[in-house]
């Protein structure tokens, strides 16, 4: 009996040693594709949306959320666009998150009540510095009826100011894509 449980062990071990797979400590990022949701985005909004490009290879895409106009009660065309990021730096994963809304309110709406603490310069343009006293931060812009907000994600791991605004600075027009067919 003692043999037989030896022999069932070892081919156990051979298994766990040889074939049993092994990852890394990190687990794997699910990217997401965002240029042709946004540019078919922009064709609904009433405002021309904004996103990055040109961003080094480590920022991945991970979440895309985008409500259309909505025709609210309040008489508005609101639409929102939200895009979350991982910052995969070897040895390092940050978070950051883009939010752009034409909302009359949108800061308010975005982030809540957190004042504007000061400014930060981003490719000549003031943005507003936002920090919540867990110290998140938040950067926030409002131009023509359109409000951006670069942001840490509000958790843990949450990018530094310096990736923020190189987010902020990757900004650019999204050009809507036509229908097939016109």
């Amino acid at each position: 009996m003692v043999l037989s449980l030896a022999a069932v062990m070892a081919g156990v071990l051979v298994f766990v040693i040889f074939v049993m797979p092994r990852g890394s400590d990190e687990s794997a990022v699910k990217v997401v594709e965002t240029s042709e949701p946004m540019a078919a985005f922009a064709r609904q909004t009433p405002y021309t949306p904004l996103a990055p490009a040109g961003l080094p290879g480590y920022w991945k895409a991970t979440s895309l959320r985008l409500t259309g106009p909505t025709g609210s009660s309040d008489g508005g065309n609101v639409a929102e666009a939200t895009v979350g990021y991982v910052v995969d730096r070897s040895g390092h994963r940050t978070y950051a998150r883009l939010r752009e809304s034409n909302a009359p309110n949108a800061v308010q709406k975005l982030l809540g009540n957190r004042p504007a603490r000061g400014t930060v310069d981003v490719d000549g343009s003031p943005w507003e510095q936002r920090p919540d006293d867990d110290g998140h931060l938040a950067l926030s812009r409002t131009d023509g009826g359109l409000t951006v907000v670069v942001d840490d994600g509000d958790g843990k791991g949450g990018a530094s100011q310096g990736d923020l605004v190189a987010l902020a600075e990757s900004l650019q027009p999204v050009q809507a894509i036509q229908p097939s067919g016109t």
